[in-house]
């Protein structure tokens, strides 16, 4: 035996040896002779008949009669066992009246089967195993579970015609269930056991242990990895990773104990776990195109196991009442994730052997994934009636639901828009109040964050007061605010893939270090590299936009002056939008679909163009449209996507609908293939899944999470699709990679929101003399007693009149400070509504005035407005494009990262007052159309340094004068900095009151790098001097020392 046979006969030896210590027969060292395996029948037969005459005494003696001996009676035994072989050979199939897998591995395991002979009764065997109870006290089904063999062989035949052998077998009462290649990695890597298994194992007519379905898994195992299959087709067979991940990225770290894979046998194989996975997690899912052979066995990812168990493990520990986040990146199958942890929650019983939770509320951001996860629900084994789903047709009034949410004991599935209807449910049945739930949230960002999560723990929380029959309503609505903010009687599990900061805290998990971090994560780096999602920086180009715009009135007598900032900002909008400029950009977008999107995936291959806004959109459809009719091209189509209607160019109101004569706008671009772009506008950036979607043309700034969001559409595999494209027309490489690093390893926020945010701004608000207590009380009383939008309206009346009327006033005596202490106060009430909705939640305040100021803040955002501004802007009626040239700068560019950011995300403040900043620069409309086409212009002007200096200088002046970059630079960090549009515009708009006094290095504002460069510098440098980890120069010290 040579020295790499007996290091892998070595690892074999040791992993076998640790699964006899945790529930395994192994027996005469696995050996198959000494076990009886059967290798035409792939079965350890006196395994199979020891567990049917013993817990099915009765059936068995119908299938062999106890009278049968000898080569009658062997006879009998080996016609039942070829029997239960074709049973395990059919295809799998869910019984719609016991939610019971019907045939194949899982329905005889969980199902049992039928077994009859001419001349005598059918025997009806049960499940060929037992599982350990959710209730302990069932002493009778726990012994029958301890009855089960689960048995470990070594070197195990599988084909009738040859001695080849597979290194481990793992059976259950006599079934395989488990095959497993090793591989040492001292000798052989895991890929030598994955070619074995597509090369050397293939199924055939004499390798019945390699059928699709007869085994549920076959693992590939080294020494560092591990791969899972679930059904062997030769070279087509997919092997998945199941390894824990290595922090944020793909394998495993090192183990204490051995080799890094020992989690698979001292874990995850060890008979609870594995018989748990077997019960809960192992599902039959069927083709979707109806085609029985092509449905699959599933068994869970090492990331989806792990949340689930986690999360039931901490309720074990710690009781129900936990908030728990899973960060889980795009790919990961949330949605099965989903359908397990909420059977495993609704099965849980506590040690008093009494159900955990009531219900479980599953609650999703749109109907798609609403859809998905009913799917994936009902693959998983469920008693008829357990899943309650609460349709867009159904609503409150099925009794159905009242019925589920009387009895308890159901899984309750809804989406964002219906979930309302199953809250007025609860909040009118008394029955309900007070019971345990567990919510489940896909999407928290969308769902969770702020008010709905905040309505919904007001109805499901468990409110006690001392003496119900003698309590003020002041006294009801502190207890109803204390019982919000601990929600003892509520799980939260809350599901994303790009979690804001808000998220974080709310549900995440607070560290050593102090930092809220998700409770369990697998990264979008872990999920790129091990191939579950495509890296949409890969192929990356950017095109620079050159324009020219004139005034069309000349010689006018009649000077029109402008808000120079804002008019920077509106004509280059203007000159974006402009049809000449959008059909460039069309013209480079179908050019380059045409050539090298629309070949791919055979043909099927599709493209998504993102815009600013739903005219932006129309303007892209119409335009694109003309360019394909124009050139003739037949084969390809274009979709419009927005919400609500808007006014046409013509005057005509149009919308997504009738432009694309479809009601569904997402069905009918994933099933008709003419329809090969999707142009969109804030619609379809987030949960929309086409995986053939392979190219996406940006013509929007992007930051942030919408940046991540946006570009994840295109990361779906699908087969044939290799790294997907983006041509992007407004954001630079370097914000875009930011973006991603926040994500793409580590999300996190450090440190905490001040609770005394909501006291600061209330006082705030107080002091305004806006209104009055009794004012701000006749409001609340209004909206908690329910009088209805009259009396709400009476009550805000007196302090919308005054609000209102200052406003007026200050507009019309242009009393600017007037009209500043207004603004402030309308920043406030936005302020204090949205950190009443975050901060009550995991605070007690115990002060219903700072809830009744609640009120009337979330009243009042929705009623002060302010009409337009105090410039003319008619302007742009005169204002036309004389040129335009799109430019690529970056083609075809990996931006693909290899690390995530270590910087937290950094939390709202809340309390941070309302700066008007300064005055704003007027002047002449003729300036503001220079300085524009300054900006745009072809450079090549050389200048002195010493220009360049003073440019440096006067810009930071105008720039560090700037209380709103100033408020920026401390609120955000640098990277957020750098991708924000409003710092961007803050630094033009610095740089061109500059460029009026440095007139020799004008040319340097026309070089759009120039501008990204000195963006990202002021960024770092601004940040520095007033970020909130910044130190005090000299003389800020010195000042307050002086103070």
């Amino acid at each position: 035996m040579g020295h790499a046979q007996t290091l892998e006969e070595e690892f074999e030896s040791n992993l076998c040896a640790e699964l006899s210590k945790h529930g395994w027969l192994y027996e005469a060292d696995g050996d198959t002779t000494a076990a009886g395996w059967d290798v035409g029948l792939a079965l350890v037969p006196q395994d199979v008949l020891h567990w049917l005459s013993t817990q099915y005494p009765d059936e068995y003696e119908k299938a062999v009669p106890s009278d049968l001996v000898n080569t009658p009676r062997a006879a009998a035994e080996t016609k039942l066992l070829a029997h239960l072989t074709k049973e395990l050979a059919k295809h799998t199939r869910m019984d719609p009246n016991s939610g019971y897998p019907v045939g194949g591995l899982l329905g005889v395991l969980r199902n049992g089967f039928s077994y009859a002979q001419v001349g005598r009764p059918v025997a009806k065997f049960g499940r060929m195993m037992e599982f350990p109870p959710a209730n302990p006290s069932l002493a009778e089904v726990v012994e029958t579970s301890n009855a089960v063999r689960l048995r470990v062989l070594r070197q195990v035949r599988f084909d009738t015609t040859t001695q080849e052998t597979l290194d481990v077998v793992l059976t259950i009462n006599g079934i395989p269930v488990i095959t497993m290649e090793l591989k040492t990695d001292n000798t052989q890597t895991v890929n030598h056991a994955i070619l074995q298994y597509k090369h050397d194992r293939k199924p055939g007519k004499n390798r019945p242990l390699l059928a699709p379905g007869r085994a549920l898994v076959h693992f590939a195992v080294s020494n560092d990895l591990v791969f899972m299959a679930t059904k062997l087709e030769g070279e087509n067979t997919v092997f998945l990773p199941f390894n824990q991940g290595n922090d944020g990225h793909e394998g495993n770290p090192p183990s204490e104990t051995g080799s890094p894979t020992n989690y698979l046998w001292c874990k995850i194989l060890v008979r609870p776990m594995f018989m748990r996975i077997l019960k809960d997690f192992a599902l039959y899912e069927p083709s979707k195109r109806g085609t029985k052979s092509e449905g699959r066995l599933i068994f869970p990812r090492f990331h989806q196991l792990r949340a689930v168990e986690h999360v039931v493990a901490d309720v074990e520990a710690n009781g129900p009442g936990g908030r728990y986040l899973i960060w889980h990146s795009a790919g990961s199958g949330k949605t099965k994730t989903i359908a397990w942890l909420s059977h495993r929650l609704i099965r849980h019983m506590d040690t008093q052997s009494k159900s955990t939770f009531d219900s479980v509320i599953v609650v999703t951001d749109r109907t798609v994934l609403d859809e998905n996860i009913r799917e994936d629900m009902n693959l998983v084994q469920s008693s008829k009636g357990l899943v309650v789903t609460v349709g867009e047709k159904s609503g409150p009034k099925s009794p159905q639901l009242k019925k589920a949410l009387a009895e308890g004991d159901h899984i309750i599935t809804c989406t964002l828009q219906t979930f309302p209807e199953v809250m007025k449910l609860i909040e009118d049945t008394a029955e309900l109040h007070g019971r345990n739930w567990a919510v489940v949230a896909d999407e928290a960002h969308s769902s969770q964050s702020g008010s709905t999560a905040r309505v919904l723990k007001a109805l499901l929380a468990d409110i006690e007061v001392e003496d119900p029959e003698n309590i003020s309503a002041d006294e009801l609505l502190a207890a109803k605010d204390s019982s919000i903010a601990a929600s003892s009687n509520i799980t939260f599990i809350a599901l994303t893939a790009t979690p804001k900061a808000k998220t974080l805290r709310l549900f995440g998990t607070q560290d050593a270090n102090g930092s809220w971090r998700a409770f369990d994560t697998y990264t979008m780096a872990q999920a790129i590299e091990e191939g579950f999602i495509l890296d949409v920086l890969t192929n990356y180009s950017t095109y620079d936009m050159f324009l020219r715009v004139k005034n069309e009135i000349k010689g006018s007598d009649d000077e029109v002056l402008v808000d120079t900032g804002s008019a920077v900002t509106n004509i280059v909008r203007f000159a974006r939008l402009h049809p000449t400029s959008i059909a460039q950009k069309v013209q480079i977008v179908v050019e380059h679909f045409r050539r090298n999107v629309m070949p791919a995936l055979g043909g099927t291959a599709k493209a998504m163009v993102v815009t600013s806004s739903r005219i932006e959109a129309y303007r892209w459809s119409q335009k694109m449209n003309d360019y394909i009719d124009k050139k003739g091209y037949t084969d390809m189509r274009t979709l419009v996507a927005f919400s609500g209607s808007l006014t046409a160019d013509d005057g005509s109101s149009v919308t997504e609908t009738a432009l694309n004569k479809r009601s569904d706008t997402a069905k009918a671009f994933r099933e008709e293939d003419d329809y090969k772009v999707l142009i969109v506008a804030n619609k379809f950036q987030t949960g929309f899944d086409e995986p053939r979607l392979m190219a996406m043309y940006v013509d929007k700034k992007l930051s942030g999470i919408a940046t991540v969001q946006t570009l994840s559409r295109l990361n779906r595999t699908y087969p044939g699709k290799t790294a997907p494209m983006v041509v992007d027309f407004q954001n630079t490489p370097a914000s875009i990679q930011d973006d991603f690093k926040m994500y793409y390893s580590d999300a996190h926020v450090n440190g905490d929101v001040d609770p005394n945010a909501l006291i600061t701004i209330g006082e705030r608000l107080d002091a305004a003399d806006i209104y009055t207590k009794s004012q701000m009380e006749a409001v609340a009383d209004a909206y908690l007693t329910d009088a209805g939008g009259e009396a709400i309206a009476k009550a805000m009346g007196p302090i919308k009149n005054r609000w209102q009327g200052q406003w007026i006033q200050a507009k019309v005596k242009k009393d600017k400070v007037l009209k500043a202490s207004l603004q402030s106060f309308r920043s406030d009430v936005i302020s204090y509504r949205n950190a009443w909705q975050f901060l009550s939640q995991i605070v007690d305040y115990q002060d219903v005035d700072l809830h009744k100021r609640a009120i009337l803040a979330t009243l009042l955002s929705r009623n002060l407005h302010m009409d337009g501004d105090q410039f003319d802007d008619s302007y742009l009626e005169n204002v036309q494009l004389s040129g335009v040239k799109l430019t690529p700068s970056a083609i075809n560019e990996d931006y693909s990262l290899t690390e995530g950011s270590h910087d937290a995300i950094n939390l709202a403040t809340f309390e941070s007052e309302f700066q008007g900043g300064t005055p704003p620069t007027r002047g002449p409309l003729e300036d503001v159309i220079d300085q524009v086409n300054e900006m745009f212009r072809a450079k090549g002007v050389d200048v002195t340094q010493g220009s360049v200096a003073g440019f440096i200088t006067t810009y930071w002046g105008f720039l560090d004068a700037d209380e709103e970059a100033k408020a920026m630079a401390k609120n955000n960090s640098a990277a957020q900095l750098k991708a924000s549009s409003d710092f961007g515009n803050a630094v033009g708009l610095a740089v061109l009151r500059t460029c009026q006094e440095a007139h020799e290095v004008q040319s340097y504002i026309t070089d759009p790098s120039f501008l990204r460069e000195i963006t990202e510098i002021t960024a770092d440098a601004l940040h520095a001097r007033y970020g909130q980890d910044a130190q005090p120069t000299a003389d800020e010290t010195d000042g307050k020392r002086r103070s």
